[in-house]
């Protein structure tokens, strides 16, 4: 477990906004989530999550196709007649999409861990399931290095505690090469996974069972077979959250991208902890602000700074909207956005990813604006 009142810095500046050139939504008459985006070899963009609006369940895997613009070049629903969810999407190296995620309505429990794959038209090739007779959720997948798959999420069905953090590694079509479990006898969630240099595993997420508070943000590393090598805990006496885990521009650590209530100044509020291959932080960022200020996840910029994204709500004006914010390298901040603020509605900016301009490309949902009683999104934010 790792304490860091001190030297946390608490970054109170004036922050100016980006410039965008496009802001689109997408969907039917009733909820759709967009959850989480990924950059398409013709400049184009994949965005994957889930809608009531179609398929044939009371939600199914969404996943639509963009050009560079944003216009729709195709959506496609998968799923049965229960609640499935798309989490994460890659384009393979033929031109199809890998969708990670979880199902109800196939599989061995309650939900079960999904891995479905398309062609380039977004016709299902294959799909897969993963778990055992309770519930497993899969929310974050990744291609590694001998042409696999990763998974990383939760699972209640196997472990030791109610709910363990559940590593799966797969092979090329998917099928089981194995699969661990990870915490103690709590509630303990993985939410994001990268490869290492040396072929093992860096998995980002919270524990109950571990550390100082209600619940603390929690890192696990792994050998290259899932075996562990290390996990820590970091935050305070209340609820810290690891949310996810990126690669720095040096190549040789990870950003670690969460949101903190022990430290700050908020109710919650972005929590940034920079790590190289042992435990002990370089640094640690917390970016204060008034209210709630989560921060899900992050990317790397061209520049060697990271986006971040996520959501902001001020309880006393009932005021909230979707968020994105540019830090530098060492985490101090340039700029923030509020997307779809206001009075009223629900709106979260759930994946960025960087795009080769030194702009970004956001994910979420809104109420406040398009055709349904939620849409998801793409916003497109320009270089500086």
């Amino acid at each position: 477990m790792r304490l860091f009142p001190f030297p946390v810095s608490l970054l109170l500046v004036s922050i100016p906004l980006s410039a965008s050139s496009f802001t689109k939504t997408y969907g039917g008459a009733e909820v759709d989530r967009g959850v989480s985006v990924a950059l398409t070899a013709d400049g184009g963009y994949v965005m994957v999550g889930l809608s009531s609006s179609f398929g044939d369940g009371g939600e199914d895997v969404y996943l639509v196709r963009t050009d560079a613009q944003g216009e729709v070049v195709w959506e496609r629903s998968y799923g049965g007649g229960e609640e499935d969810a798309g989490w994460a999407v890659h384009e393979s190296a033929g031109g199809g999409f890998l969708v990670g995620g979880f199902t109800k309505s196939y599989g061995a429990g309650g939900f079960d861990c999904l891995l479905l794959r398309t062609n380039s038209a977004g016709e299902l090739q294959w799909q897969k399931t993963y778990g055992g007779e309770k519930d497993d959720r899969c929310w974050a997948l990744q291609p590694t290095a001998d042409g696999g798959f990763v998974l990383a999420g939760e699972t209640k069905s196997f472990g030791r505690g109610e709910e363990d953090v559940y590593l799966l590694k797969l092979g090329e079509s998917g099928e089981e090469e194995w699969s661990k479990t990870f915490g103690g006898l709590k509630g303990d969630r993985g939410f994001s996974v990268v490869q290492t240099a040396d072929g093992g595993f860096l998995i980002a997420g919270q524990t109950y069972s571990q550390g100082a508070g209600d619940r603390d943000a929690y890192v696990i590393k792994t050998d290259p077979s899932g075996g562990l090598q290390w996990s820590e805990t970091y935050g305070g006496e209340a609820s810290d959250v690891g949310h996810a885990i990126a690669p720095t521009a040096d190549g040789d650590g990870y950003l670690v991208v969460g949101y903190t209530a022990s430290f700050g100044v908020g109710a919650d509020d972005p929590y940034l902890i920079e790590l190289g291959t042992a435990p002990e932080p370089r640094w640690t960022r917390i970016l204060p602000g008034e209210g709630v200020n989560r921060t899900i996840t992050g990317a790397r910029a061209t520049d060697g700074g990271y986006f971040l994204v996520g959501f902001t709500f001020l309880p006393a004006k009932r005021e909230g909207g979707a968020l994105l914010i540019k830090v530098k390298a060492d985490g101090q901040p340039e700029w923030k956005e509020h997307l779809f603020y206001g009075s009223v509605g629900d709106s979260l900016a759930y994946t960025v990813v960087g795009t080769a301009d030194g702009g970004c490309i956001v994910t979420g949902h809104t109420t406040t604006r398009g055709a349904g009683k939620m849409d998801a999104f793409l916003h497109k934010v320009d270089p500086e």
